[in-house]
């Protein structure tokens, strides 16, 4: 078997193409992993990759979803943002009330950036990388989406583009409220921060993954800070 390594998700773990399918290491989520896309699958969910095992070396077998992730919104199409929005908020109709959810509201992805969804076309298409899927808040879902696919202080986006983005996402989801929503993307973005900010300090861990944890604090909190800056242009799309 011929196997091509694949980039692009948003985790740190052995992931590779085989054929039709994706071989990826087992973290601590991939348990809890399977058993929600196989639910998903005995539902007819589309948005995911199937589930189909353990290799021989003890790794994931998922089906190959072909695609790109993207990481500006000039790779994605009008339309991308609704529709990423009622991708979620399908996730979480479809798990909210089952055992998988237990006493949470619904099982949500836990990490539904543009990075970990594949697009064809400019159009996302199913989400990847489950390992952090548990039960959960769809608000935090929706919050840590609608802040990475709709709000960066990098990549020279018009803050009127953005809002706009933010208002389509939001749209495409359901009926949250704008002051909701902001708060979820801000409390995401601290606990980002804050989570590595602990990582950033700890020697125990690789320079290189330190050096990740530095990137990350300056990503969210400059995004935070984008957020108290133009938050009535944001509350007044949303409106």
């Amino acid at each position: 078997m011929i196997e091509e390594p694949l980039t692009g998700g948003n985790n740190a773990l052995e992931v590779v193409r085989v054929g039709d399918t994706v071989r990826r290491a087992r973290d601590a989520g991939a348990e809890f992993a399977s058993q929600v896309l196989l639910y998903l699958e005995s539902v007819g969910y589309p948005y995911a990759p199937r589930y189909l095992g353990i290799d021989e070396h003890g790794r994931d077998i998922l089906t190959f979803i072909p695609g790109n992730t993207t990481d500006h919104p000039t790779q994605r199409a009008p339309g991308a943002y609704a529709c990423g929005g009622r991708m979620l908020r399908d996730l979480h109709e479809t798990t909210a009330g089952h055992v998988l959810a237990a006493a949470a509201e619904c099982v949500i992805h836990g990490d539904p950036g543009p990075f970990n969804t594949v697009f064809q076309r400019g159009m996302p298409v199913a989400f990847i990388d489950w390992s952090s899927s548990r039960p959960g808040n769809r608000l935090d879902d929706l919050g840590y989406m609608a802040w990475t696919w709709c709000i960066q202080s990098q990549g020279r986006v018009p803050i009127d583009q953005q809002a706009q983005h933010l208002r389509e996402l939001r749209d495409g989801y359901g009926d949250v409220e704008p002051e909701q929503l902001l708060g979820a993307i801000v409390r995401r973005q601290t606990s980002i921060a804050d989570v590595e900010a602990v990582n950033a300090s700890n020697h125990n861990l690789t320079a290189t993954r330190r050096q990740h944890a530095e990137a990350a604090i300056a990503w969210a909190t400059a995004d935070r800070k984008l957020v108290y800056e133009h938050k009535a242009l944001l509350l007044s799309a949303l409106a």
